[in-house]
């Protein structure tokens, strides 16, 4: 993917350059391609969940931070006995809950409107399972699996909640951050805010985070330019991506239909 020499002489022609971003990244990069087979690329995004300090009748949903003795404990253990001090937020709603965990960051809306930021704190080291999978082969078998079609569902099967969120055994802790929550997208993986459109989570076992890349949407025969600045549990394979689309409902709507055949390519230096 690149020296280090030949990187930084990339970051300096950049600075100086006054070539249109096209000519000089046909002048300057090569791309190179991991794969022939077809992958996926998916969205995800920043949500909104109502939160408070306060625990009442209606904010009874605990948002945790992270402990080491929730290691290798299942999702339906932690939530059964966490330690009260390790509680941040009181949410009112456990399906939105589940959402920002597999989201990994959002923003809370207090009781008073004031808003902060809910950063990826850890995770307790069980694995991740998709529970789109698993009710694709059960209860929505034959119909399109999305964000909202696995909520819809949820929503309507109150009594099956607890049952299908404990089968993904991965549970994910939280932080507080108060700095400019609307102004930033949150940190990926790579240490840096993320930006619509432009950052995705890969297979770091795959790329390096921080290389530029081109996704190829086969369907479309159209190619973007993106990021690697973040990871996720989910995201398995040479071409297998998750780009960010944004915060709020918008982007939700966006990222929750998200579906498209790729391949990925890296951009590296020429010489």
């Amino acid at each position: 993917f690149g020296t280090e020499k030949s990187w930084k002489n990339i970051c300096k022609k950049i600075k100086s350059s006054n070539k249109s971003e096209k000519k000089f990244i046909l002048e300057n990069f090569k791309i190179k391609k991991l794969s022939d087979l077809n992958g996926l690329l998916t969205g995800y995004y920043e949500p909104e969940i109502k939160v408070s300090f306060k625990r009442d009748e209606i904010f009874k949903f605990p948002i945790l931070k992270y402990n080491e003795k929730y290691k290798n404990i299942p999702r339906k253990k932690i939530e059964n006995s966490f330690y009260s001090k390790d509680v941040l937020l009181w949410t009112n709603n456990k399906i939105e809950l589940f959402f920002l965990q597999i989201q990994g960051s959002g923003i809370g809306v207090l009781p008073n409107k004031r808003i902060i930021k809910i950063a990826y704190g850890g995770n307790n080291n069980e694995k991740y399972t998709s529970i789109g999978k698993l009710l694709k082969k059960s209860e929505l078998s034959g119909k399109e699996i999305n964000l909202f079609t696995i909520k819809k569902f949820l929503y309507e099967n109150p009594k099956k909640v607890e049952k299908i969120l404990h089968a993904n055994k991965r549970y994910i802790f939280f932080k507080i951050k108060n700095k400019d929550p609307k102004k930033k997208g949150p940190v990926g993986s790579y240490g840096v805010n993320l930006v619509k459109n432009i950052s995705m989570a890969i297979d770091k076992i795959y790329y390096p985070l921080g290389i530029p890349m081109l996704i190829k949407l086969i369907d479309k025969n159209l190619s973007i330019p993106a990021l690697a600045l973040d990871t996720g549990s989910a995201i398995k394979g040479v071409n297998r991506a998750d780009l960010f689309t944004g915060s709020g409902e918008k982007a939700g709507n966006i990222a929750g239909t998200l579906k498209e055949k790729v391949l990925l390519y890296t951009l590296i230096p020429s010489r």
